[in-house]
């Protein structure tokens, strides 16, 4: 479970919170740089909304 996430929290916003955990990790380490953070941040959330939205109609 992911810091700060309530567990009555939906599925879509659980991934989300996991994603922004992995990348504050990889940018608190100094693996990535804030700029870099800022970017793949933006990119990742909003393919994890589009993501989430197609597979409701794959279903």
């Amino acid at each position: 479970m992911s810091w700060g996430i309530s567990s009555g929290a939906t599925s879509k916003e659980k991934l989300k919170a996991k994603m922004t955990d992995y990348l504050n990790g990889l940018n608190s380490t100094g693996a990535i740089s804030y700029s870099v953070y800022s970017e793949i941040f933006d990119v990742s959330m909003n393919l994890l909304d589009k993501m989430y939205d197609l597979g409701k109609f794959e279903k």
